[in-house]
C-alpha cells in the first residue's frame, strides 16, 4: 500500500491482465505514448509514476473541458484535446533518475475505464558499456590465447625440421672418431731397433801373468 498525490490510500498491486511495456531510451525529451480504444468516448486520461513509497501525479487531462493540470517537478507536456485518438506526455530533461514504472488510467464517458503501464529505463550511456566493456575484455584474452598457441605450434615444427635437417656426414665422423679414440689391447708392438743395425760386444781385457824363471 502506499499514498497517492491525493494523501488517499492505493495498492500498488498490478493485475496480470493490465497492458505492460518496456522502453529503453537515453537522457533527454522522451515520449510515452498510448492509443486509445476507437470505440470510446475517453473523457479523462491521467499519468502517474509509481515510486516504491509513493505515486506521482505527472499530468491529469479533462478532454471534455481541454485542460491539463500538473504539479509534477518536472515539466510534463501533452495534448489534451477532444477527440485525440492517442495521447502521450513528453518528459523533458529526462535523466536516470527518471526510470520507473508509469502508467496510464483513462476512464470513459460510460464509466468505463482501463489502465497501461510503461516500465522505462534510461540508460545514460552506462547500460551499453556494462556489456561492452566486457565483451571487448573478452575478445582480446581470447585473441591473446590464439596469439600464444599460434607462437608455440610454430616454434615446436622449427624445431622439428631443424632436428630432421641435420647432415648424416656429421654423425659419420662423430662415430669415425669415437673408433680412433678405441685403442685395441691386441695391437702389434713395433720393433725398438732395425733388425740390420751392426751389434757391438765388449770383451773384458784380461792381464797376462808372467812365466816363472829357472
Amino acid at each position: 500500500m502506499g499514498k497517492d498525490d491525493r494523501g488517499g490510500s492505493v495498492s500498488f498491486e498490478i493485475a496480470e491482465s493490465l497492458n505492460h511495456s518496456h522502453m529503453v531510451s537515453r537522457p533527454g525529451n522522451i515520449t510515452l505514448t498510448y492509443d486509445l480504444p476507437v470505440d470510446w468516448a475517453v473523457q479523462q486520461i491521467k499519468w502517474e509514476k509509481i515510486q516504491p513509497h509513493q505515486i506521482d501525479l505527472l499530468v491529469r487531462c479533462n478532454l471534455s473541458e481541454g485542460i491539463s493540470y500538473s504539479r509534477y517537478r518536472k515539466q510534463i507536456l501533452t495534448n489534451c484535446t477532444q477527440g485525440i485518438r492517442s495521447n502521450f506526455i513528453i518528459i523533458t530533461n529526462a535523466t536516470a533518475s527518471d526510470s520507473g514504472l508509469y502508467r496510464c488510467h483513462f476512464t470513459a464517458r460510460t464509466g468505463e475505464n482501463k489502465t497501461f503501464l510503461m516500465n522505462l529505463t534510461i540508460t545514460d550511456g552506462k547500460t551499453d558499456n556494462q556489456y561492452t566493456v566486457p565483451m571487448t575484455i573478452g575478445i582480446v584474452l581470447f585473441l591473446f590465447v590464439i596469439l600464444i598457441v599460434s607462437i608455440t605450434v610454430i616454434s615446436y615444427n622449427r624445431r622439428k625440421r631443424r632436428v630432421k635437417n641435420i647432415p648424416v656426414k656429421s654423425s659419420w665422423d662423430t662415430q669415425s672418431k669415437a673408433v680412433n679414440n678405441y685403442r685395441s689391447p691386441f695391437a702389434p708392438r713395433q720393433p725398438v731397433e732395425d733388425d740390420n743395425e751392426d751389434v757391438y760386444v765388449n770383451y773384458p781385457t784380461f792381464a797376462r801373468r808372467p812365466k816363472p824363471r829357472i
